[in-house]
């Protein structure tokens, strides 16, 4: 948890000075998803799936693409890109805790401040 807050507030730093705002999307509870295999993570495509179902300020992405799957470990994340109406937006889908094969996950997206 200390990795999650400690890159985040990384984040907000360096995303404050390039005129952008931080908004996690925490409303719903974050998710809940199924890791499995050897290596014990969540697929891409489960990983996609559940980002384009999660609400970020009350709307759906019409589409979520992620550069792998999630490894079950506490503080992993995944970088991905979600397009709103068309405007692609910056989303890091990060793990806050794992129990068995249940991986939780908070979703955080960012945007221009303008």
């Amino acid at each position: 948890m200390k990795r999650i807050i400690i890159a985040l507030a990384v984040v907000v730093v360096l995303a404050a000075g390039a005129g952008i705002a931080v908004v996690m999307n925490t409303d719903n509870g974050g998710a809940v998803l199924t890791a499995s295999g050897a290596d014990h993570t969540v697929s891409r495509a489960v990983v996609e799936k559940q980002a384009k179902d999660h609400p970020y300020r009350d709307e759906k992405p019409d589409s979520v693409s992620c550069a792998g799957g999630l490894q079950a470990k506490n503080g992993e994340s995944v970088q991905c890109t979600a397009v709103y109406k068309g405007k692609s937006r910056p989303m890091t889908i990060s793990v806050s805790g794992v129990d068995g094969d249940e991986v939780t996950v908070d979703f955080a997206v960012l945007e221009n401040s303008e």
